[in-house]
Formats: C-alpha cells, sequence, structure tokens
C-alpha cells in the first residue's frame, strides 16, 4: 500500500514538472514584439561593401555593385516573413521620395525564385529585388554579421563604406535618420565615425 502511495505522488510530480517545463516552452517560443531595434554599429562588419552576386527577377545575375556612386539600402526579406512584408510599402514610398538623391533600396529575398516572382506581380516593386536561398543567406553573412532572423538591413553609403546594421522592422523615422545621416556626409557636416554612430542610436 505504501509503495503504491509513493508511486502515485513519483507520478503526480512527474506530471507536474512536465507540465512546468511545457508552459517554459511555450513561453520561450512566443515570438518578440515587433518594435524597431537599433542599427548595430559595425564593429565587427566588414568597413566596406563586399562583393556577391545573385539573380534579379528577370533571371539575369547582378551584382551588389551595380549601382555605383548610390547609398544602399540593402533590405534582406521573405514572402513568408510577416514584418518584411510590412516594411515593404514603407521601402517603396523611401524610393519614390528619394528619387532624385543618389540612393538605391535592394531587396534580397531568401525565398523559393518562384514565390518570389509570384509576390512581385502583385506588389509591384520600384526597386530591384534579388533572390536566392541559401546564396541569399551567404549574401548576408558576407557582411561579417551573425545572421539571426529576418528583416535584415543594412546601410551603405555612396562610397560603399557600410554604415550600420539594422536587424528588425523598419520604422519611418529609421529611414529618416538614415536620410539625415547620408545628407551630412554629402555635405560634408557627418564623417563616416560620427554616421555610424548616429546611426547605431534609436531616432
Amino acid at each position: 500500500m505504501a509503495r503504491s502511495a509513493i508511486f502515485t505522488l513519483l507520478l503526480s510530480l512527474a506530471a507536474v514538472i512536465a507540465y512546468l517545463g511545457y508552459r517554459a516552452f511555450l513561453r520561450s517560443s512566443e515570438p518578440p514584439p515587433q518594435t524597431s531595434q537599433a542599427v548595430v554599429a559595425p564593429t565587427q562588419i566588414l568597413g566596406m561593401l563586399p562583393e556577391f552576386s545573385l539573380d534579379d527577377l528577370d533571371g539575369n545575375t547582378r551584382s551588389i555593385r551595380s549601382w555605383p556612386q548610390h547609398a544602399l539600402v540593402i533590405n534582406f526579406w521573405a514572402t513568408w516573413c510577416a514584418p518584411c512584408l510590412r516594411e515593404i510599402p514603407l521601402l517603396k514610398e523611401f524610393q519614390e521620395q528619394n528619387a532624385d538623391y543618389p540612393v538605391q533600396v535592394i531587396g534580397i529575398a531568401i525565398d523559393n525564385f518562384e514565390a518570389v516572382q509570384n509576390f512581385a506581380e502583385d506588389m509591384n516593386f520600384n526597386y530591384p529585388i534579388l533572390v536566392g536561398e541559401s546564396d541569399a543567406m551567404n549574401a548576408a553573412g558576407a557582411f561579417g554579421v551573425e545572421f539571426f532572423a529576418l528583416p535584415f538591413t543594412v546601410f551603405s553609403d555612396k562610397r560603399g563604406r557600410i554604415l550600420g546594421v539594422h536587424t528588425g522592422e523598419i520604422l519611418p523615422e529609421d529611414l529618416q535618420k538614415l536620410r539625415d545621416v547620408l545628407s551630412g556626409l554629402a555635405n560634408g557636416v557627418t564623417n563616416i565615425e560620427t554616421a555610424r554612430a548616429l546611426l547605431s542610436t534609436k531616432p
């Protein structure tokens, strides 16, 4: 009888431990709130834009250096990434508003080529889209930062110097700060170290 009671008690304790572990797992699996994160200053990333090439939506191979004398907003995204899709209208608006300024948004889809093509038909991008799966992930890694999750955006100036890396969803104030920093660089008011420091702080 005593053995039966002990056995029942042990089963109950095991059930409680399993339940608590399950609850902890659920909490750790919940996605973080969608908030903008500060740009990471490039202390460990490459100082200059790396060289890599990917196919565009027409199947033509394009180098990331195909836009010389342009500041770049290189946005890594995917069709299955909800915050990535929320960024796209904002990036399109930024590209349109800065059509006369030497800045170019480039989308790099870490995704299936056909899925991106189908998505692009409805999205009507006004900036180039490069596509790859493992190749696009390798391209993200070429910037020298650990690639955790999408979206992931790299900023560079028109001389190809990397200004910073933004992890998480881009917000309007992030792009406004970038525009101000690029303007400061162009006018000689801001040097590269100050530009990187400004971008590494929250708006």
